[in-house]
């Protein structure tokens, strides 16, 4: 019987006891012996609360030690922790999206730290769910350990998918799924107590929680902020990040883009002497990013231009090119699935994208080619330790360098989703398939794409990855904020923001984006709707909702 991940943190408590965890939005800074003593606490209140070996805790909380208190509470119980996202959008439509992930589980037990309105809110809508307020689980009762031992084999954690492209599941994982896992980060990345991670990801995320799990397990500091720190004032948070000395961030592709933008805006900005003194929270100008060691750029698409903008522009900070780590994972592999060899600089595949796009090939292109007929694929490394994996062709393994769907399998691969019999997404032979299209040349794995998110047009496949590479740089879409997505059953439609108001600008704009798309990527038919900034619906975790951009389309 394997130990469970409640054994695995009491003991690195006990191995490094200088470890700590700092809530910066909470003033607080714990060791992680003194989190588990707190969170043994809340332990006792479930129990109080009613809740039993066994049963599923759904919570809804923000970043900070309130999580994590529930989180090993709930596991010390012998419960099962599932954490489910903040409120966002409408509170009518929040309100929609957690009512079907309760159904989806049967889940009975809520913990909140929320307003109270909002709480109330809760309440009403969800029948039959006992919302237990978080303040009140420290006054519970004594903790008793259950009976007998536990269980590393046992579920450990519910994690529910963001729902960018179907429904919301949850991913079942086992204390050994856990463990195993987060071996697999910590392993190939080599973290250990030396380094800091800095995370404002919030933990309902599986990139958040496991990449806290992971510096947890090998004895590393975390420096814990909530996403809107860094949301509001991105600078301001890269200089906090420097002068607590973290090494290690973990983060999606917009992060860089954000800091990018935030960094070029402030250049525009007047001078001090034309201007006055600068705004309250402007923050440093030029913060030291020398000891930061590793940046985990995953959990969407990495983008190749990003990559190449980011480092350029925070070079002079000290930011090294090896430092920036495209990987590729998801919450069903326990995060980990491809990490790249420490200490490289990010690779990119240049190739020819009518080969790619037509015949699902990736051939090189050639030097002097045109940027128009290219498409740059970024490199997500080899499989971490403990997982497999294939590129599926249409009778085995996809040859060198052809596109296939991505399979895994492993000892951090989920057996399967909560309360759902198995399905299509495993392979006759147990493998797990991803969703994920890929490639694999000289033993390096590309991301091309999403099966779902494939138009097929006159036998050929085209991926909205693709088509929105082609937009989102494009001069007139804010932010690079788009949205590729199949229209009818052989158009492709293309929904991107902009901040043109003037009805030929938005012409204008709307017919280059055809123009290029139809010239670079060769697909004969696109439909362009123009959007207001911000008006992409997103996941908690900051995918866009496909689905929904989908259901929305104007006939």
């Amino acid at each position: 019987m394997t130990g469970t991940l409640i054994d695995l943190l009491e003991d690195r408590a006990r191995e490094f006891p200088g470890q700590r965890l700092r809530f910066v939005e909470e003033g607080r800074e714990l060791s992680s012996a003194e989190l588990l003593a707190e969170a043994r606490a809340v332990a006792g209140g479930l129990a109080g609360a009613g809740v039993r070996r066994g049963d599923l805790v759904a919570f809804v909380m923000p970043n900070g030690s309130g999580f994590l208190r529930v989180v090993f509470g709930s596991q010390y119980l012998g419960a099962v922790p599932v954490p489910l996202a903040m409120p966002f959008g409408g509170i009518d439509e929040y309100l929609d999206h957690l009512g079907g992930v309760v159904a989806d589980g049967s889940i009975r037990h809520l913990v909140v730290d929320l307003p109270a309105r909002i709480r109330a809110r809760l309440v009403a809508a969800l029948p039959g769910v006992s919302v237990i307020d978080l303040q009140d689980l420290g006054a519970g009762g004594e903790y008793v350990p259950p009976e007998g031992p536990r269980d590393g084999e046992g579920i450990a954690f519910i994690q529910y998918t963001s729902g960018s492209t179907s429904a919301p599941k949850g991913v079942v994982l086992t204390h050994a799924n856990i463990i195993a896992g987060l071996n697999a980060i910590t392993s190939p990345a080599a973290v250990g107590p030396a380094d800091r991670w800095g995370l404002w990801l919030p933990l309902f995320h599986d990139m958040g929680i496991f990449s806290l799990l992971a510096a947890m397990s090998v004895g590393a500091d975390v420096v814990l902020w909530q996403p809107r720190t860094f949301v509001r004032k991105p600078l301001d948070w890269i200089a906090e990040f420097a002068e607590a000395g973290c090494t290690l961030c973990s983060a999606p592709n917009f992060f860089f883009d954000t800091l990018v933008a935030a960094s070029r805006a402030r250049q525009d900005e007047p001078s001090a002497e034309e201007s006055g003194p600068s705004a309250e929270g402007s923050g440093p100008v030029a913060p030291d990013l020398s000891r930061w060691r590793l940046t985990f750029n995953g959990a969407e698409p990495v983008n190749a231009t990003t990559v190449d903008e980011f480092c350029a522009e925070f070079a002079p900070n000290g930011f090294r090119r090896a430092a920036m780590y495209p990987v590729y994972g998801m919450a069903e592999a326990t995060l980990a699935v491809t990490f790249p060899p420490l200490g490289r600089e990010p690779v990119v595949l240049r190739v020819d994208r009518r080969q790619l796009v037509e015949n699902g090939r990736a051939v090189a292109a050639d030097p002097s080619a045109a940027v128009d007929t290219t498409r740059d694929l970024v490199g997500v490394g080899q499989p971490v330790p403990g997982v497999r994996v294939r590129v599926a062709g249409d009778d085995g393994p996809a040859p060198e360098a052809v596109v296939g769907e991505i399979e895994i399998s492993g000892p951090p691969v989920t057996a399967g989703y909560y309360l759902r019999a198995v399905g299509e997404e495993r392979t006759a032979d147990g493998w797990l398939r991803t969703g994920d299209l890929g490639l694999v040349a000289d033993g390096e794995l590309y991301v091309v794409g999403r099966v779902k998110d494939m138009v097929i047009v006159g036998g050929v496949n085209y991926h909205a990855e693709d088509i929105e590479a082609v937009v989102r740089d494009h001069p007139g879409v804010y932010r690079k904020r788009c949205v590729a997505v199949l229209d009818t059953d052989e158009t492709m439609a293309i929904v991107a923001e902009t901040s043109l108001e003037e009805e030929a600008e938005r012409a204008a704009l709307a017919a280059d984006i055809r123009m290029d798309v139809r010239a670079r990527t060769g697909l004969p038919t696109v439909r362009v709707h123009l959007v207001t900034p911000r008006y992409l619906p997103q996941t908690s975790s900051g995918k866009f909702q496909r689905r929904k951009v989908r259901s929305g389309l104007p006939s």
